[in-house]
Protein backbone atom coordinates (compact mmCIF):
# COMPACT_ATOMS: atom_id res chain seq x y z
CA UNK A 1 0.00 0.00 0.00
CA UNK A 2 1.86 2.72 -1.42
CA UNK A 3 0.65 6.42 0.20
CA UNK A 4 0.53 9.43 -1.39
CA UNK A 5 2.23 12.05 0.28
CA UNK A 6 2.23 15.75 -0.27
CA UNK A 7 2.65 18.35 3.21
CA UNK A 8 1.49 20.96 0.98
CA UNK A 9 -2.03 19.79 0.26
CA UNK A 10 -2.70 20.72 4.54
CA UNK A 11 -1.61 24.03 3.75
CA UNK A 12 -3.95 26.74 3.15
CA UNK A 13 -3.69 27.93 -0.83
CA UNK A 14 -2.21 31.19 -0.24
CA UNK A 15 0.68 29.22 1.71
CA UNK A 16 1.06 26.83 -1.52
CA UNK A 17 3.24 29.40 -4.01
CA UNK A 18 6.08 30.59 -1.45
CA UNK A 19 8.99 28.86 -2.51
CA UNK A 20 10.50 28.07 0.73
CA UNK A 21 7.17 26.44 1.53
CA UNK A 22 7.90 23.74 -2.01
CA UNK A 23 10.98 23.33 -1.16
CA UNK A 24 10.00 22.65 2.60
CA UNK A 25 7.42 20.29 1.54
CA UNK A 26 9.89 18.32 -0.80
CA UNK A 27 12.15 17.73 2.18
CA UNK A 28 9.47 16.86 4.13
CA UNK A 29 7.84 14.78 1.80
CA UNK A 30 10.40 12.57 1.63
CA UNK A 31 11.23 11.67 5.34
CA UNK A 32 7.53 10.89 5.60
CA UNK A 33 7.69 8.47 2.75
CA UNK A 34 11.20 7.67 4.84
CA UNK A 35 9.50 7.22 8.06
CA UNK A 36 6.26 5.20 6.67
CA UNK A 37 8.26 2.82 4.75
CA UNK A 38 10.20 1.79 8.32
CA UNK A 39 6.42 1.66 9.55
CA UNK A 40 5.48 -0.86 7.13
CA UNK A 41 8.80 -2.78 7.64
CA UNK A 42 8.15 -3.38 11.17
CA UNK A 43 4.52 -4.26 10.90
CA UNK A 44 6.17 -6.44 7.92
CA UNK A 45 8.65 -8.00 10.59
CA UNK A 46 5.94 -9.13 13.06
CA UNK A 47 5.33 -11.48 11.32
CA UNK A 48 7.03 -14.53 9.65
CA UNK A 49 5.40 -14.96 6.16
CA UNK A 50 5.71 -11.03 5.53
CA UNK A 51 9.43 -10.34 7.57
CA UNK A 52 12.32 -9.06 5.45
CA UNK A 53 15.40 -10.41 5.63
CA UNK A 54 16.01 -8.32 8.56
CA UNK A 55 13.27 -9.39 10.81
CA UNK A 56 13.97 -13.40 9.61
CA UNK A 57 17.65 -12.38 10.68
CA UNK A 58 16.46 -10.96 14.29
CA UNK A 59 13.93 -13.78 14.70
CA UNK A 60 16.82 -16.53 14.10
CA UNK A 61 19.31 -14.85 15.99
CA UNK A 62 16.71 -15.18 19.57
CA UNK A 63 16.03 -18.72 18.49
CA UNK A 64 19.72 -19.57 17.84
CA UNK A 65 19.08 -20.86 14.14
CA UNK A 66 22.33 -20.59 11.98
CA UNK A 67 21.50 -20.38 8.55
CA UNK A 68 23.58 -21.62 5.94
CA UNK A 69 25.16 -18.86 2.97
CA UNK A 70 22.80 -20.79 0.34
CA UNK A 71 19.46 -20.46 2.51
CA UNK A 72 16.81 -18.37 0.59
CA UNK A 73 14.58 -16.23 2.88
CA UNK A 74 11.86 -18.31 1.77
CA UNK A 75 13.58 -21.32 3.26
CA UNK A 76 14.73 -19.43 6.27
CA UNK A 77 10.98 -19.06 7.02
CA UNK A 78 10.42 -21.74 6.47
CA UNK A 79 13.09 -23.54 9.51
CA UNK A 80 11.41 -20.34 11.65
CA UNK A 81 7.69 -21.38 10.98
CA UNK A 82 8.65 -25.12 11.90
CA UNK A 83 10.40 -23.96 15.38
CA UNK A 84 7.28 -21.71 16.05
CA UNK A 85 5.00 -24.78 15.36
CA UNK A 86 6.79 -27.39 17.67
CA UNK A 87 4.87 -28.21 20.93
CA UNK A 88 4.56 -30.61 23.19
CA UNK A 89 3.07 -33.11 23.69
CA UNK A 90 4.54 -34.77 20.15
CA UNK A 91 1.55 -37.05 19.88
CA UNK A 92 0.60 -38.65 16.41
CA UNK A 93 -1.55 -35.85 16.00
CA UNK A 94 0.41 -33.57 16.24
CA UNK A 95 3.39 -34.75 14.41
CA UNK A 96 0.65 -34.60 11.67
CA UNK A 97 -0.90 -31.20 12.21
CA UNK A 98 2.70 -30.15 12.04
CA UNK A 99 3.82 -32.04 8.65
CA UNK A 100 0.26 -30.44 7.49
CA UNK A 101 1.19 -26.77 8.18
CA UNK A 102 4.49 -26.82 6.73
CA UNK A 103 4.20 -29.80 4.01
CA UNK A 104 0.69 -29.32 2.93
CA UNK A 105 -2.09 -32.49 3.29
CA UNK A 106 -0.54 -33.90 0.20
CA UNK A 107 2.92 -33.02 0.48
CA UNK A 108 4.09 -36.08 2.37
CA UNK A 109 3.58 -39.39 3.36
CA UNK A 110 3.93 -40.30 6.95
CA UNK A 111 4.14 -43.78 8.34
CA UNK A 112 4.70 -44.34 12.39
CA UNK A 113 5.36 -47.83 13.38
CA UNK A 114 5.49 -47.72 17.40
CA UNK A 115 6.68 -51.62 17.66
CA UNK A 116 10.00 -51.25 15.50
CA UNK A 117 10.59 -47.66 16.96
CA UNK A 118 10.74 -46.01 13.11
CA UNK A 119 9.05 -42.76 12.08
CA UNK A 120 9.15 -42.89 8.38
CA UNK A 121 8.55 -39.36 6.00
CA UNK A 122 8.15 -38.39 2.58
CA UNK A 123 8.18 -35.43 1.37
CA UNK A 124 7.10 -34.13 -2.07
CA UNK A 125 9.63 -33.09 -4.27
CA UNK A 126 7.87 -29.00 -3.89
CA UNK A 127 9.49 -28.91 -0.27
CA UNK A 128 13.30 -29.93 -1.69
CA UNK A 129 15.08 -27.07 -0.04
CA UNK A 130 13.15 -27.86 3.02
CA UNK A 131 14.41 -31.09 3.42
CA UNK A 132 16.46 -30.67 6.24
CA UNK A 133 14.07 -28.04 8.34
CA UNK A 134 11.97 -30.60 8.42
CA UNK A 135 14.73 -33.40 9.59
CA UNK A 136 15.49 -30.50 12.43
CA UNK A 137 12.23 -30.73 13.48
CA UNK A 138 11.50 -34.39 13.33
CA UNK A 139 14.74 -34.93 15.28
CA UNK A 140 13.57 -32.26 18.24
CA UNK A 141 10.16 -33.60 18.76
CA UNK A 142 10.40 -37.39 18.05
CA UNK A 143 11.63 -39.27 20.85
CA UNK A 144 15.10 -40.02 20.99
CA UNK A 145 14.30 -44.29 20.88
CA UNK A 146 12.80 -43.90 17.77
CA UNK A 147 14.34 -43.97 14.18
CA UNK A 148 13.72 -41.13 12.16
CA UNK A 149 13.69 -42.12 8.03
CA UNK A 150 13.02 -38.99 5.91
CA UNK A 151 12.97 -39.18 2.29
CA UNK A 152 11.96 -37.41 -0.39
CA UNK A 153 8.82 -38.73 -2.63
CA UNK A 154 10.24 -39.06 -6.04
CA UNK A 155 8.80 -38.69 -9.29
CA UNK A 156 6.18 -41.76 -10.33
CA UNK A 157 5.49 -43.22 -13.54
CA UNK A 158 1.78 -42.18 -13.60
CA UNK A 159 3.24 -38.71 -13.35
CA UNK A 160 5.67 -38.49 -15.93
CA UNK A 161 3.00 -40.27 -18.22
CA UNK A 162 1.44 -37.10 -19.49
CA UNK A 163 4.79 -36.44 -21.21
CA UNK A 164 5.96 -37.44 -24.51
CA UNK A 165 9.34 -39.68 -24.68
CA UNK A 166 10.40 -36.53 -27.31
CA UNK A 167 9.60 -33.52 -23.99
CA UNK A 168 11.32 -36.05 -21.44
CA UNK A 169 14.63 -36.76 -23.56
CA UNK A 170 15.82 -33.42 -22.67
CA UNK A 171 16.21 -34.48 -18.94
CA UNK A 172 18.34 -37.19 -17.42
CA UNK A 173 17.70 -40.32 -15.41
CA UNK A 174 18.55 -38.44 -12.60
CA UNK A 175 16.73 -35.22 -13.40
CA UNK A 176 13.50 -37.07 -13.96
CA UNK A 177 13.58 -38.85 -11.12
CA UNK A 178 14.29 -36.77 -8.98
CA UNK A 179 13.31 -32.72 -10.06
CA UNK A 180 10.34 -31.46 -10.13
CA UNK A 181 9.21 -31.35 -13.92
CA UNK A 182 7.16 -28.22 -15.34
Amino acid sequence: MDRNIDVLEYLPPVMRVFKENIEIAKVENSQIIKLWQAVRTGMDDQFIQTATEYGVSRRERMLNIFPSGTDSLETRKFRLLTRYNEQAPYTRHVIRNLMDSLCGKNGYTLSIDATNKIIQVKIELTVKGMFNAVVDMLERIVPANMIIDVQLRYNQHNKLANYTHAQLSVYTHNQLRNEVIN
